[in-house]
């Protein structure tokens, strides 16, 4: 009973120091997964920033050193060492390993793993540039941490040391893959590795270290075999109490098991495991009981106090993967794993100081999904997503590692490639449109796409980074105004545009404010008597050094620029505020008509809850108001947006097609969507008595209004002519300078009140807009 009480007391020292050892291993390892962690949330680490971090980290761990591998191939050997001597190692050399410390320069091979950086200042010149590849064991373990993206050990190494030969050790890889790369297969880990981070270790300085710190019975030896040696092999850690009965030398597995008391118990770190093996040291073990009272008390305490070391752990192994992954989501696009904004800019700014140093010229491309919004509107953000993910996997495949893809939010792609000249860019440009021209096919949708992509390319005469990516944002837009699926690039020409259109912009938005805006009137009659049948409402400017503006000049940069949304709300309120005053004098119209925007349209909560609201706000029937809209425009709406027209439908207001004849030549969306009234386009109307195809097609329109119940109106009619024409096509209803010009409010007014129009006979004019 004595002996098996013996015994037991030996397994649980024995177990106390498997765990003290393998916790304090964990806790020298930790330090590498915080300085890979480092290497990922950092677009590039210079020698002082990893001197920094390594010293805060390192602090209590000096018994390791802290390296890492740059994944260097032959075609960029000779470029990697010479940035080298630029930074001020002009003995950088990439060498062969050697035990024996005297490192050759290293033969051309396919890649290189050199070191870069060391946390030991003194073996700085004689291990910096040594290729770990070039050794067996450490090569090999590079491939596991690499291939499995894990942490893999080189057990049992000798490490080289410029000053102290032959020592033993261990090293621990963990792999750094490029910025936004994928590496979720093999494939894709051995293209984009970056490097790997490395901690090397003397085994016995950390296995003494760890035991030193720890308070434990001094009445065992133990040793430490790789878990695979022989029977034969001897220990690569062995620590024995002063006094020992185990000879010291030989000592191999086979020896240890023949004492009375062994244990072995497993050590593992990565891929590695060793076996612990421990015995009783001077022949027997608790002889003296109240040694071993005193121990078990000590091992009570030590219990206790390790158990809370290992909570405390526990917690601050959390804390760090938390703020790991803060860093990764810090500078990663999560749907993508793309670099996001703040990564990009950072890695701009890079290639901007290094261009005007004298590296090569780069440029900025910047990616745009045409019509993305719509996909998401039609099948779904989800749907959206899956798009954008095969958008970004198909660019991956054009361009080359060394390019830097981000995304800056919804389907902004911009990336930054090496570029000698113009032409390589826009054969880039002109492969990525048509690559993603081709149909996507995502859960049996087929989905077809195009894109607009804006380039810059550096200029010495370029301020900064921010303003070349303001030139690729602007040459991005060129490309879209000039149809979309194309590429433009940044020109001085653009700017000047662009800068005339912000001009203008901010000029319309302080005219709202400071009512410089006007609306103007214009009668609509019936051909037969001259009755006034309803008016449309038109926008003015009244510009301070320009005079009076027509929307021509000022409606598509409002469009451009988002502007339309804030001037269409004013036209319909004051538009809505008119009616009702004309309301009050009992001379309103039948209809006032107000042109929509297709920008408007596609912000539906905003133009239909603008709508209600101003129509309650001014008491207005939602039936006197007319929505014009042009046939390219309703056509998109009834397609993406026939929710929003139905909605405005359901308000009970009018919708009428302006510019009937000019658009699609599809009628489709006249039985998709019921309209109340067409408006025959005035470029077929002006010339209806002078060329009978124009006759043919404004007849065909009036009889196909007729044939669907639908009112029909003709725009810019001028003359007597023109007007016997419609009558006796069967069109009942005109607009144009035959009758009236657009005129102020005070004008119109008085129209209203005599209630009819009377031509102006003998005026013929050149065909113009009414707008």
């Amino acid at each position: 009973m004595g002996r098996q009480t013996e015994k037991t007391k030996f397994n649980n020292v024995a177990g106390d120091y498997a765990t003290v050892i393998q916790n304090g291993l964990n806790a020298y390892l930790e330090k590498i997964v915080d300085l890979q962690a480092f290497f990922e949330a950092s677009e590039q680490v210079t020698t002082t920033e990893f001197c920094l971090f390594t010293e805060k980290i390192l602090a209590g761990y000096d018994s390791t050193m802290r390296l890492v591998w740059v994944r260097v191939t032959k075609t960029e050997r000779t470029a990697f060492v010479q940035k080298q001597h630029d930074n001020g190692e002009t003995n950088y050399r990439i060498r062969s390993w050697r035990a024996d410390g005297l490192l050759p320069v290293s033969p051309v091979r396919e890649e290189y793993y050199p070191i870069l950086y060391t946390t030991i200042e003194g073996a700085k010149a004689g291990t910096y540039g040594t290729d770990l590849t070039s050794e067996p064991q450490r090569s090999n373990a590079i491939a596991r941490a690499r291939d499995n993206d894990t942490l893999a050990i080189a057990q049992d190494v000798v490490l080289l040391n410029p000053f102290v030969q032959n020592r033993s050790g261990f090293l621990a890889f963990l792999p750094v893959y490029r910025w936004g790369m994928r590496h979720d297969s093999v494939v894709e880990r051995r293209r984009n590795i970056l490097g790997v981070v490395v901690g090397v270790f003397r085994t016995s300085k950390v296995i003494d270290r760890v035991l030193d710190k720890a308070t434990l019975p001094r009445n065992v030896d133990v040793y430490l075999f790789p878990a695979n040696a022989s029977a034969d092999s001897a220990p690569v850690y062995m620590r024995q109490v002063p006094g020992s009965e185990v000879p010291k030398d030989p000592v191999s597995k086979a020896s240890l098991m023949t004492l009375p008391y062994w244990a072995s118990l497993p050590i593992s770190a990565g891929d590695a495991s060793w076996n612990l093996f421990v015995t009783p040291a001077n022949g027997e073990f608790g002889s003296n009981m109240r040694a071993w009272l005193v121990s078990a008390l000590i091992l009570l305490v030590f219990g206790a106090v390790l158990a809370y070391l290992w909570a405390s752990l526990r917690h601050a192994l959390r804390l760090e993967g938390a703020n790991t992954r803060i860093l990764e989501l810090a500078q990663t696009d999560i749907l993508t794993s793309l670099a996001n904004r703040r990564a990009f800019m950072k890695r701009l700014n890079m290639a901007f100081a290094a261009s005007l140093r004298g590296a090569p010229a780069f440029a900025v491309l910047y990616l745009d999904v045409d019509d993305f919004k719509d996909v998401n509107d039609t099948l779904g953000h989800a749907m959206g997503d899956k798009l954008l993910k095969d958008v970004v996997a198909r660019l991956k495949d054009i361009v080359r590692e060394e390019d830097f893809v981000a995304r800056f939010g919804g389907d902004e792609l911009p990336f930054s490639p090496p570029i000698s000249s113009i032409r390589p860019a826009a054969t880039l440009a002109m492969r990525i449109g048509e690559a993603l021209a081709k149909p996507f096919l995502i859960d049996g949708h087929k989905i077809a796409v195009t894109s607009s992509i804006g380039i810059a390319v550096f200029s010495r005469e370029i301020s900064g980074p921010e303003a070349m990516m303001v030139q690729a944002d602007l040459a991005l837009y060129g490309a879209k105004d000039e149809g979309r699926n194309c590429y433009r690039f940044h020109s001085r020409d653009l700017d000047r545009q662009v800068h005339e259109r912000v001009r203008v912009a901010d000029e319309l938005r302080a005219a709202i404010e400071t009512n410089e805006l006007e609306l103007y009137y214009q009668p609509q009659v019936e051909l037969a008597t001259g009755r006034v049948t309803g008016i449309e409402a038109l926008v003015r400017w009244n510009h301070k050094t320009r005079g009076l503006l027509t929307p021509a000049s000022f409606i598509p940069i409002a469009e451009r620029t988002g502007m339309i949304l804030a001037l269409g709300n004013w036209i319909f309120d004051e538009a809505c505020r008119q009616l009702r005053a004309w309301q009050a004098e009992g001379i309103a119209p039948p209809v006032l008509a107000i042109n929509v925007s297709g920008v408007q349209l596609k912000s539906a909560s905003d133009l239909e809850s603008e709508i209600e609201e101003c129509l309650d706000r001014w008491s207005i029937n939602p039936g006197n108001i007319e929505l014009e809209l042009t046939e390219s425009v309703l056509m998109e709406a009834t397609q993406k947006h026939s929710v929003t027209l139905e909605n405005l439908r359901r308000l009970g207001t009018k919708i009428a097609i302006d510019d009937f004849g000019t658009g699609y030549s599809s009628l489709k969306y006249l039985t998709t969507y019921p309209v109340n009234r067409l408006k025959l386009a005035q470029e077929f109307v002006f010339r209806v008595t002078v060329d009978y195809r124009n006759a043919a097609v404004v007849r065909a329109a009036i009889r196909l209004a007729h044939e669907l119940g639908l009112d029909v109106i003709a725009e810019g009619v001028e003359t007597e002519a023109q007007v016997r024409f419609l009558l006796g096509a069967g069109c009942e209803q005109a607009q144009g300078y035959y009758f009236s010009r657009p005129v102020r409010v005070d004008e119109i007014t008085t129209i209203l009140r005599e209630g009819r129009v009377e031509p102006k006979t003998g005026t013929t004019r050149r065909f113009t807009s009414a707008a």
